[in-house]
C-alpha cells in the first residue's frame, strides 16, 4: 500500500520516507536486527532493543501519514521551553530536584557521577560546577536537543511567508532562538556545540551556491544572535569554556581515558564476533563475561554509535546503517539545507556518544530528527 504524502506545506510527494531505496534498506536493516534478536544470548534485551526500533519507526510512520508538519516543528519546539527553562535554573542556581512523576533525578556537584566541570587555582580545585540536565538524562543528551532544535528554528524562520498575524510566529522563533542557545550553553556539551556549528556551515554554504542571498542574510542573522547570546554567558563563565575546550584538567583526561578504554573493549567484542555481532542490546552483558568483577559504572557501551551498532548487529548491520543515512544525505541533504544540516549535526552524537542508539529517547529522538529532515524536504513554504 503506497503511503499519503505528508501534509502541511512542508514536503512534496516525492519526500515521502517510502521511497525504493530507503525503504529496501529500512527493510535490510530491520532484517538484520531480527536475525540479531534470534543470535542474542540475552534475548530479553535484544527484544526490549528490537521494540525500540520498532516504536521508532510506529513513530516516524504515524507523524508522516497523520501530522501537519509545520504544526509538528513549531510544538517540538514549544516541548523544549520547558526543559530549558529548567535547565538553566539547574545551572545558576546549581541545584536539582528529584521527582518520580517527572522522571526527574537528582544530581550534585559533590557527589560522584554528576556531569560537572572542575576548575582549578594554584594547582588546587577551587570550584565543581554542575553542568545543566533540563529534564534529561545527561547534559550532552540536552545540549544535542537543542542544537537540533536551534536549526528547526532557524530553518522554519526562512520558510515564512507573508501571512495573517504572522508576529506571534516570529517572535515565538526569535524568543525561541536565544533561550535555546542559553541552554545549549549551559549544557556545556562539545558534541551538541559541534552539531550546531557543522550545521550552520552546511546551511550557509548550501544557500550561497543555491545563491539564495535573502535567506543567507537570514541566516547569518540567526547565527549572530545565538553567537552574542554565547559570548553574553562566556563574560561571567569564561573559565568554564576554557576548561571544556581546552581540556588537560582532572576530569576532562579522565573522561579522554575512560573512552580510550571504551574503544578497546569495542574492539574486543568485534574482533570476537565482526560478521554476526554479539547481539542486539547485548554489548554490556557480553562485556561483563569479558571484563567480570568490575564496579558497576565501569561497564559503558562504546562513545561511537558506528562501533556500538558494528559490535551488536555485525559488520552487515553497519554497512545497512551507513548506507540508509548516506541515501537520505544524497537525496535530500545536497538540495535541502535543513536536511543536510540535520544529518550532518548528527555526526558528533554519533561519533562521540551512544544514547541514539542505546537509550529509548535516542532512537525515538533519531527517528523524530530524520522526519523533519523528510518534511523540510519539500519546497514549499510554510503557510
Amino acid at each position: 500500500m503506497e503511503a499519503k504524502p505528508p501534509t502541511g506545506g512542508l514536503a512534496s510527494k516525492k519526500t515521502s520516507i517510502y521511497p525504493f531505496m530507503e525503504v529496501k534498506l529500512l527493510g535490510v536493516f530491520l532484517l538484520v536486527t531480527l536475525v540479531s534478536v534470534c543470535l542474542a544470548e540475552n534475548k530479553n534485551l535484544a527484544l526490549l532493543a528490537e521494540t525500540r526500533i520498532f516504536l521508532a519507526l510506529i513513530l516516524a510512520w504515524l507523524i508522516l501519514n497523520f501530522t501537519q508538519l509545520k504544526k509538528l516543528a513549531i510544538w517540538f519546539l514549544a516541548s523544549l521551553w520547558l526543559p530549558t527553562l529548567l535547565a538553566l535554573g539547574q545551572f545558576f542556581s546549581q541545584a536539582t530536584f528529584a521527582n518520580k512523576w517527572l522522571g526527574l533525578a537528582r544530581h550534585e556537584a559533590g557527589l560522584g557521577g554528576s556531569a560537572v566541570i572542575e576548575t582549578f587555582l594554584n594547582g588546587a580545585v577551587s570550584g565543581r560546577w554542575l553542568r545543566a540536565y533540563g529534564s534529561f538524562d545527561h547534559p550532552n543528551i540536552l545540549g544535542a536537543t537543542l542544537a537540533i532544535g536551534l536549526l528547526v528554528v532557524l530553518a522554519l524562520s526562512l520558510s515564512l511567508k507573508k501571512v495573517a498575524r504572522p508576529d506571534y510566529l516570529k517572535l515565538f522563533l526569535l524568543a525561541s532562538l536565544v533561550l535555546f542557545s542559553a541552554g545549549l550553553f549551559v549544557s556545556f556539551s562539545r558534541s551538541a556545540w559541534l552539531g550546531l556549528a557543522l550545521g550552520l556551515i552546511f546551511m550557509s554554504a548550501t544557500l550561497f551556491f543555491q545563491k539564495k542571498f535573502a535567506d543567507l542574510k537570514k541566516l547569518s542573522l540567526g547565527a549572530v544572535i545565538i553567537g552574542v547570546v554565547f559570548l553574553m554567558l562566556t563574560v561571567s563563565y569564561g573559565k568554564l569554556i576554557s576548561v571544556r575546550v581546552e581540556g588537560g584538567t582532572r576530569l576532562e583526561n579522565l573522561s579522554t581515558d575512560q573512552r580510550a578504554i571504551y574503544w578497546k573493549q569495542a574492539e574486543t567484542l568485534i574482533s570476537q564476533k565482526p560478521i554476526i555481532g554479539v547481539g542486539i542490546g547485548n554489548y554490556i552483558p557480553t562485556l561483563i563475561k569479558i571484563e567480570p568483577n568490575e564496579p558497576a559504572w565501569e561497564y559503558q557501551p562504546v562513545h561511537n554509535v558506528l562501533l556500538l551498532i558494528w559490535a551488536e548487529l555485525g559488520i552487515f548491520g553497519l554497512l545497512t546503517f551507513l548506507s540508509l543515512l548516506l541515501v537520505w544525505f544524497w537525496k535530500y541533504g545536497r538540495k535541502y539545507e535543513l536536511v543536510g544540516a540535520l544529518l550532518i549535526a548528527l555526526l558528533p552524537m554519533l561519533l562521540l556518544d551512544h544514547w541514539l542508539w542505546s537509550f529509548h529517547y535516542g532512537v525515538l529522538f533519531f527517528a523524530l530528527v530524520i522526519v523533519l529532515a523528510t518534511g523540510f524536504s519539500g519546497e514549499k513554504k510554510v503557510k
